[in-house]
């Protein structure tokens, strides 16, 4: 989901670029869920515990180095063969916890997060309210349910204004830090853009150690991503069997006048032997659901890949 406004496709020196020319942010949700109640006013409280895989202060990787790069899982037959046979942009990035093995697919392709910036958003606030030792307020936290796990665009307008917007957006992310991750300005948090190895750096500072978020922060983060509607657990999720404990949040977003579509997925993926981060950002799909495909036909060879006894 994606906030709704009126955009201008500039094309030049062949990159494309959206202006918001419209005077609406956000497009509200046609069903808004139940929002679960949480014991969480004066600070977030733990919802599960977290890996505690040593983590670096430093990113996983200088993503512009080569744009067309193919490293690790990307690179093997199976994958790799896969991806050359899509006819969305993808770019990818798999990190694996229990080795510390980073495969890229295309780092150096730029991608329109949708709704994954909701993700970032979230940690931001967190981020914000332990420096500040406020805690969320309920009604930061009756946002933050609907945002993550309904991907509810009012809500997130709500709480990009609360952090300050596109400035709050990238102090945070300044430290940890996403070297190509710049926010949406005036407001447009969805035409924040990125790349899959950022988005799982990102992810690092929600499952491993981190001096950003506390553990009960990254736990209260991770248990909304776990339990998103059931019509959006699509994506990363696919092929890891039930019973694995899956993290996620997806994005999606018409670029031109629905003919071009930027379809996102990225999340933490645990069980089974296997425990990893892994972000796929495509455009260029003709609609939608041939980009959630393209993502559900990814997902299932990396986990696969990942099987202890592939090692």
């Amino acid at each position: 989901m994606i906030e709704s406004s009126s955009l201008a496709v500039l094309v030049g020196i062949g990159v494309t670029v959206l202006i918001a020319i419209g005077p609406s942010r956000s497009l509200p949700m046609n069903r808004v869920a139940a929002q679960r109640s949480r014991n969480i006013a004066g600070g977030v409280t733990a919802v599960k515990e977290v890996p505690t895989t040593e983590s670096t202060t430093t990113s996983t990787t200088n993503p512009t180095s080569n744009p067309n790069e193919m490293t690790g899982l990307f690179a093997t037959a199976a994958i790799g063969g896969y991806l050359q046979t899509q006819d969305s942009d993808i770019n990818a990035a798999v990190y694996n916890l229990d080795t510390g093995q980073l495969s890229l697919y295309r780092p150096g392709a730029i991608e329109y997060t949708a709704s994954i910036v909701k993700v970032d958003i979230l940690a931001t606030l967190l981020h914000q309210s332990e420096q500040q030792g406020t805690g969320l307020s309920d009604e930061e936290q009756d946002l933050a349910t609907t945002m993550i796990e309904n991907s509810d665009d009012d809500a997130a307008t709500d709480l990009w204004d609360d952090i300050g917007q596109q400035t709050g957006l990238a102090s945070f992310d300044s430290l940890i830090p996403l070297p190509d991750t710049v926010p949406g300005a005036d407001g447009y948090w969805g035409e924040t853009t990125t790349t899959g190895a950022d988005q799982v750096d990102l992810l690092r500072e929600l499952v491993q150690p981190s001096s950003l978020l506390e553990q009960s922060a990254q736990s209260y983060e991770l248990g909304l991503m776990e339990n998103v509607e059931s019509d959006q657990a699509w994506g990363v999720s696919a092929g890891a069997p039930a019973g694995v404990t899956v993290a996620l949040k997806n994005g999606w977003l018409p670029l031109e006048d629905n003919g071009d579509w930027q379809v996102n997925s990225i999340g933490w993926v645990d069980g089974e032997g296997r425990d990893y981060l892994i972000a796929v950002l495509t455009k260029n799909n003709e609609t939608e659901a041939s980009g959630i495909a393209t993502i559900e036909g990814l997902s299932p060879l990396v986990w696969n890949a990942l099987s202890p006894s592939s090692g």
